[in-house]
């Protein structure tokens, strides 16, 4: 993987030949010659990561205006933070001290910290989510963890766009959610391929 990631990769990579490799080029590179077994290959590899997921979905009807940012924000925050702490409380941990997420324009990213800042402390359960920084990455290559949560939050949309698709990485993803969760409660799982 580091010769793949560092460029010494042997073989060109077929750039933007797959879904896969826009949303996690680290990861599906070294599975760029077998794209038939890149979903399932990457399903497994979530399926064994100690990860949980927390996922929040802001749908929007047809012809409906889209809130302001600052709404949506709070919407998305609200949803994953509630999953976490409930996952945390019924866990019995605390909440790690960062929440990594990818950084926008200075503007962008000053108005999702103040956000931010004011929703958390209104949260149930705050007190063990109190301490949780909210960090921007700057760009280029995210880190690994980044780029596996970015392709769980695509394996998500790609479901909620075609449920009756086989969809091996939403049902990795869904094994690993939070509780409580949307997902869990959907009967049955998806066709595999």
């Amino acid at each position: 993987m580091r010769a793949i990631r560092d460029g010494l990769s042997m073989s060109n990579p077929v750039v933007g030949s797959s879904w896969l490799q826009q949303v996690a080029p680290q990861l599906s590179g070294p599975l760029e010659r077998e794209w038939g077994a890149a979903e399932s290959t990457l399903a497994t590899l979530i399926r064994r990561l100690p990860v949980r997921f927390a996922v929040a979905i802001v749908r929007l009807e047809s012809g409906e205006r889209q809130g302001g940012a600052a709404a949506r924000c709070r919407s998305l925050f609200t949803g994953c933070l509630t999953a976490y702490g409930t996952y945390l409380k019924t866990s019995n941990q605390c909440a790690f001290r960062l929440m990594l997420a990818p950084g926008q324009s200075a503007e962008t990213n000053a108005q999702r910290l103040a956000v931010y800042a004011e929703m958390l402390p209104h949260l149930e359960g705050s007190g063990r989510l109190g301490a949780l920084e909210l960090a921007f990455w700057p760009g280029g290559t995210p880190p690994l963890p980044m780029e596996v949560a970015q392709l769980a939050a695509a394996a998500v949309s790609r479901h909620l766009q075609a449920p009756a698709q086989a969809n091996p990485l939403f049902d990795a993803v869904r094994e690993q959610l939070a509780p409580p969760s949307h997902f869990h409660a959907l009967s049955g799982r998806s066709a595999r391929r």
